[in-house]
């Protein structure tokens, strides 16, 4: 095994399926933009590094395919889909869409510990904003974004919200990376977000959702314009 392959390898946990795992690992890849738009993924090289057999990086694909970060041609293969200021656009407006309606399932319906973990991470969040620690934050705005997720009290809401995750996370990775104002202007709308939710006001929450939408829809746009250089 060369060198190359020794520094990729990585330990697979026994719990998670192994296609599951190659998939976050490129995922990761991907979203970090380790593994910039257009670059295509050859199955060989990714099985020989993870050491792992090529049909189960081809699964792996079909996953990140259907999560929106890889499209498959016939006779190419996989390549990292786009993320130019155009899918940005069509991504948030479908995704706050979503978001509002899982919102309001959460409001109207939270019960006795519900909001707990939501708690317990506007304290972690509120930590890393005031370190201006953006890894630290941006991966808990993701887990605070699975929380939701998990509660939004309809299975195929939240199947689809899943799917779609990671290519929202591509979009706060380059949206938090742009600095301090980002860290406090997310902290800020998730802190004023959680404050309605256990208030139950939805009217509100819809308010603070699209008005929200629309500026961090061009933040994003702006983000990905940077990224397409």
């Amino acid at each position: 095994m060369n060198s190359s392959q020794q520094q990729t390898r990585v330990s697979f946990k026994a719990n998670d399926s192994l296609t599951e795992q190659i998939s976050q690992f490129l995922g990761h890849k991907i979203v970090t933009g380790d593994m910039p738009p257009g670059t295509r993924i050859q199955e060989l090289r990714i099985a020989a590094e993870l050491d792992v057999s090529r049909g189960s990086v081809r699964e792996a694909l079909l996953i990140l395919q259907r999560r929106h970060l890889v499209d498959i041609y016939p006779r190419r293969g996989a390549i990292v889909s786009s993320i130019s200021p155009e899918d940005v656009r069509e991504l948030f407006a479908l995704w706050f869409l979503l978001l509002e309606q899982a919102v309001a399932n959460l409001a109207a319906n939270w019960q006795n510990d519900d909001l707990a973990g939501f708690i317990e991470l506007m304290t972690e969040l509120g930590e890393q904003q005031r370190k201006s620690d953006s890894e630290a934050f941006y991966h808990s705005g993701v887990k605070y974004l699975e929380q939701l997720y998990r509660h939004c009290g309809n299975r195929y809401l939240q199947q689809t919200l899943f799917d779609l995750l990671p290519q929202t996370q591509r979009c706060l990775f380059a949206i938090l990376r742009a600095g301090k104002n980002q860290i406090d202007r997310t902290y800020d709308f998730l802190d004023r977000l959680l404050k309605a939710i256990v208030a139950r006001d939805a009217q509100l929450l819809q308010q603070m959702l699209r008005e929200f939408a629309v500026q961090y829809s061009q933040t994003a746009q702006a983000a990905a314009t940077v990224l397409l250089g």
